[in-house]
């Protein structure tokens, strides 16, 4: 079952409605009022120090401390239970054991509250009797329509409006509201990319760390965020996903904003996927997968929690880039050539300048040549004005899209003279400028007061800065390029009527003749073939359709033909077509295909083109996901592939070529005439059709390969394979 199947019956709302899992949120995300629940007088815990921290905050809404224990706390009056509570109650902060949270949360309910934060841990990630725990909780909370942030997590905050109810051992110091969500599944993580993110001069302005997501999950948080017109990115600390669609949803909803969701997923290796599990519950999908899901709907995805700060840097402090044109200014001719190799291994574009930037940067140099990246060197040293002046004309420049400055070891009184003129054009600038500070720590009180001052992306490596730079303007020209719709080729409309009928037949598979009958129906060139038992039918086929012929035993559990030597290929004569037949009678012997004799097949011996393999897997999570690649027997071993999650677009299957080695091949490498990719392209949409169409019904499809031949010629499939869910074997 899916985990969308799995849990549609128990969540506070529907995904497509969405209005009221919104609604709730505003109650705990943006509370007017807090009730905390388990309140103390120890300061040295989270229950004493939670009301302090609202105050210290500047939150202003109403704070209800409630523990029978006391009648005052921090000067405000304490109350037995919630229900003793004389005002409406927005949000609850529960400091209490586990086993006392069902009868506190029906309490909750009947007090009105609309979301709570449960930070007690113990439950699905602990075993079975957690799981009942988890589950009466969620019961309880559904029924009562209160959205919960965990349980088994550190809380969550708004910086905005100073609600705090986030808890952890250190925060920075300045914890002023930014631009930037923070979510995350593992609270730890979170805390330390605040920390990281705050060195680097981002702020953020909701923090969310959402553990093991009873009801909602870290895909409604987003949504939410995403309401706020000062969210500059949400980035995302993902595990993995209890309801898939939620998160397509969301992924919708940002490209609707303009907004970019920028995600880290976690659980890329089998280990990492254990550890998801263990951690939170949830298991980790398939890492390939998931990224295929984040390129088509233009998610930002990196490598590195720390890269969440470096890319939302870029989308918080820069305005869109009109192009990928980078101009680097420095004063270090060693750094130059270093960050010229970096962007081009990259495939970042340096800038030429023109002709009237080349005239203007003249009457600046002494020493170095006016060419991009620009080195200073000297001419700073004695002409300190020339360093503003060499930055104006830069960025002025035509042909620079965006301006990286590189600031390494200078002398303390040469600070202000090197950040002072950068701070300035970036208060006009339509262009992005980006800088690198780096020089270890006898230059850190630069880096400090640029991070402080927070106009400015600001980065400790050229590496560092580059790498999300690239994806700061992938992003952007992904965006100009907009969303395009699902192609539709047209499908006879007998298709699907004759495909069911094909898989209502026994067997976990569909044995190669009977998967090409499938493909064909639904207008995917096939090879011209027949079914043969005889010796004579194989005969009579192969003269039929015309030597040079290929001839294939098939039966049920060799479905990898050529591993069990049920293969021969280019037989150009009767005497060869009868060796080949008496070959796989002998191996087939004994053998079956659904419940008869192994039979083989003849088909025509397609010569030349460009081998490609056009495939389907069936994903628990997103469903049915189309592969493309380069195919043969060197498949598995080249692993050049590409994926997209059904339905496909026109630009979903050109991208799909280009993104593997098939682009060049088909192009026509070294010589060869070029293939017929428009064929290619219209198989590739057919299987998408196919698969979108039967995806209750099919668990995979390899075609492998498809031979596409010269342009005008077409191609067509050779080997075929078609496998079902064990339900339905």
């Amino acid at each position: 079952m899916s985990p969308d199947a799995a849990t549609a019956g128990v969540e506070i709302s529907d995904t497509s409605a969405g209005t009221e899992i919104h609604e709730q949120l505003s109650g705990l995300m943006n509370p007017q009022s807090i009730a905390v629940i388990g309140a103390s007088a120890k300061a040295e815990g989270w229950s004493g120090m939670a009301v302090p921290v609202l105050r210290r905050l500047g939150y202003t809404g109403r704070i209800f401390p409630v523990n029978p224990k006391y009648e005052e706390l921090n000067g405000l009056p304490c109350y037995p239970s919630v229900s003793a509570i004389p005002e409406p109650v927005d949000a609850a902060l529960m400091f209490v054991p586990q086993r006392a949270l069902p009868d506190l949360l029906e309490e909750c309910g009947k007090k009105g509250v609309r979301g709570a934060v449960i930070l007690a841990s113990g439950f699905s990630e602990t075993g079975e009797e957690g799981k009942a725990l988890e589950e009466r909780l969620r019961e309880v909370a559904n029924r009562n329509r209160i959205a919960i942030c965990g349980p088994n997590c550190l809380g969550l905050a708004n910086l905005e409006s100073g609600f705090m109810g986030l808890t952890a051992a250190t925060f920075p110091e300045d914890m002023s509201a930014g631009r930037t969500a923070l979510i995350s599944q593992s609270g730890q993580l979170l805390m330390v990319l605040l920390a990281r993110a705050h060195d680097q001069g981002v702020h953020m302005r909701y923090l969310v760390s959402t553990g093991n997501e009873l009801n909602v999950e870290a895909a409604d948080y987003a949504s939410w965020a995403l309401q706020d017109p000062e969210i500059a990115s949400v980035c995302m600390s993902l595990e993995g996903l209890r309801t898939p669609s939620r998160f397509l949803d969301l992924a919708e909803r940002a490209r609707a904003a303009e907004k970019p969701l920028i995600v880290l997923k976690l659980g890329r290796s089998q280990r990492a996927a254990r550890t998801a599990l263990a951690h939170t519950g949830k298991m980790a999908g398939a890492f390939r997968t998931y990224e295929a899901v984040f390129r088509q709907n233009n998610i930002v995805s990196v490598d590195d929690p720390l890269e969440l700060a470096d890319v939302a840097a870029l989308f918080e402090k820069c305005p869109a880039p009109r192009g990928a044109r980078i101009s680097v200014v420095t004063f270090s001719g060693g750094w130059s050539g270093v960050m010229a190799d970096q962007a081009e291994a990259l495939g970042l574009p340096m800038a030429d300048f023109t002709e009237e930037t080349v005239e203007k940067l003249k009457l600046l140099l002494d020493f170095t040549p006016p060419v991009n990246p620009l080195d200073l060197s000297g001419n700073v040293n004695n002409h300190p004005e020339r360093w503003g002046a060499s930055l104006e004309a830069v960025l002025a420049d035509a042909n620079t899209d965006i301006m990286v400055v590189f600031i390494h070891q200078v002398r303390e009184a040469w600070r202000g003279r090197l950040i002072d003129p950068v701070l300035e054009l970036a208060k006009t600038s339509q262009k992005p400028i980006v800088v690198v500070y780096d020089g270890g720590k006898v230059v850190e009180a630069g880096y400090e007061r640029l991070a402080a001052d927070r106009s400015l992306p600001i980065y400790r490596g050229s590496q560092q800065m580059l790498k999300a730079l690239k994806r700061f303007v992938d992003y952007h020209a992904r965006k100009g390029v907009g969303q395009a719709d699902a192609a539709t080729p047209e499908i006879p409309s007998e298709a699907a009527e004759t495909v069911e009928g094909l898989l209502a037949q026994g067997g976990r598979s569909l044995s190669e003749n009977t998967a090409k009958t499938a493909l064909r129906a639904y207008g995917l060139p096939m090879v011209r073939e027949r079914l043969v038992r005889t010796e004579g039918e194989a005969l009579a086929a192969a003269g039929e359709i015309g030597f040079p012929v290929v001839m294939k035993g098939l039966a049920d559990g060799m479905e990898h033909k050529s591993d069990a030597g049920l293969v021969h290929l280019g037989l150009s004569d009767a005497d060869a077509v009868r060796g080949a037949f008496a070959d796989l009678d002998g191996k087939l012997s004994g053998h079956t295909l659904n419940g008869e004799s192994a039979p083989c097949i003849v088909q025509k011996m397609v010569k030349g083109g460009v081998e490609a393999i056009l495939g389907m897997q069936n994903d628990p999570d997103f469903g049915p996901m189309i592969l493309l690649g380069v195919g043969g027997v060197m498949t598995e071993l080249l692993d050049d592939v590409a994926l997209r999650r059904a339905p496909l677009s026109y630009r979903d299957a050109q991208e799909m070529i280009d993104e593997t080695r098939l682009g060049q091949l088909l192009d026509g490498f070294r010589g060869a005439p070029r293939a017929d990719r428009a064929a290619l392209e219209d198989a590739i949409l057919r299987l998408s059709a196919l698969s979108v169409a039967h995806a209750g019904t099919i668990d995979s499809i390899d075609i492998n390969p498809v031979l596409v031949l010269p342009e005008g010629e077409g191609c067509v499939a050779v080997d075929a394979l078609i496998v079902k869910p064990e339900a339905e074997a």
